[in-house]
């Protein structure tokens, strides 16, 4: 494993357990208790919110809005996609860790033909995720929970975020959100 695969893979471990700490503290319920099924059903939410900002991106030439659509709304739900997917494998119980790869050649902005295919990968990919939960619900599939992270890594890569820093900012938003009564 080469150092920035395990920088990925010590970060996400820390913020796995970040939205478990929350999750216990704030919501006072632990995952398994909301359940599997919740949380694929989340993620996918979570995942086309994502894709539909990344068309925004694609459709608009006013550069004021592509540039809030990078700054605020990709990162935003691409963290949004991450908490989603770690409280399915929390909820799942399981504690193995994983080794998401990470992206080695990101294209410019301008490449949405690579942008296209990585959407469509990362809509397959938790798509299957949320099917498998949903069918036959066994050990949980830590391979699959990988690529959905994977994609993601590769999505924010190309819009030029940390997937760890927005998904720290998410959660930390998500404590504010829960303390004003947002979340019951």
């Amino acid at each position: 494993m080469n150092q920035r695969t395990a920088e990925i893979a010590g970060a996400l471990r820390a913020l796995e357990r970040r939205a478990l700490t929350i999750q216990l503290r704030h919501f006072r319920m632990p995952p398994e208790e909301r359940g599997r099924l919740f949380y694929a059903l989340e993620m996918v939410g979570e995942m086309g919110e994502l894709l539909n900002d990344c068309k925004k991106f694609i459709r608009t030439t006013l550069a004021h809005r592509r540039d809030e659509q990078v700054r605020q709304r990709i990162p935003e739900e691409a963290a949004d996609t991450l908490v989603g997917l770690m409280l399915l494998k929390l909820a799942a119980q399981d504690t193995r860790a994983a080794v998401p790869a990470v992206p080695r050649q990101i294209p410019r902005q301008d490449d949405l033909v690579w942008l296209h295919s990585t959407l469509s990968r990362l809509a397959l990919q938790a798509a299957r995720l949320y099917a498998a939960e949903a069918r036959y619900p066994r050990r949980f599939n830590l391979r699959a929970y990988e690529d959905v992270v994977s994609s993601l890594l590769h999505i924010a890569a190309f819009f030029r975020f940390s997937l760890v820093r927005a998904t720290q900012r998410k959660l930390t938003a998500i404590i504010g959100k829960v303390q004003a009564g947002y979340y019951d």
